[in-house]
């Protein structure tokens, strides 16, 4: 069961609005202290403006910082050691991918575009990530 965790900040909720409970998240796991996480952000927010998810799907997103209290509290368990990491999955629904990723737009895109296909990859296995993707759609008050 992932851990109680107080209200996120207003920083931390600022990029992530109430989503309805069938759309996709994409949660950018970062540590201020990493250059490349730094150089990717910028990539990152503009794919999030810019990209158009196959089937139109509409997805919310949120890029944190593990470092932060209250997200190393939702992660509960699960340690991420390599940046730039992301975890993307259903609000209301199960984690779909985590781990590390190539710093490209290309490569979110494309997963996103794979997890919004109705032939979407199988949910994540490990129980330990999926209480961390439990533990982050509670962190930044996604509706079930």
């Amino acid at each position: 069961m992932p851990p109680t965790v107080p209200a996120p900040p207003p920083e931390l909720r600022e990029k992530a609005p109430a989503p309805p409970s069938d759309r996709l998240y994409l949660v950018g796991l970062c540590a201020q202290w990493c250059g490349v996480c730094r150089e990717f952000e910028p990539q990152f927010e503009h794919l999030v403006r810019t990209h158009t998810v196959a089937h139109a799907q509409p997805f919310s997103s949120a890029w944190l910082d593990v470092e932060d209290e209250l997200v190393a509290q939702a992660l509960g368990d699960v340690d991420i050691e390599t940046f730039p990491s992301i975890a993307l999955g259903r609000v209301g629904g199960p984690l779909l991918f985590m781990g590390a990723i190539l710093p490209h737009p290309a490569v979110l895109a494309r997963l996103l575009d794979e997890a919004a296909s109705p032939t979407a990859p199988a949910v994540v296995q490990d129980p330990a990530q999926q209480a961390a993707w439990q533990g982050l759609m509670q962190l930044l008050k996604a509706p079930d």
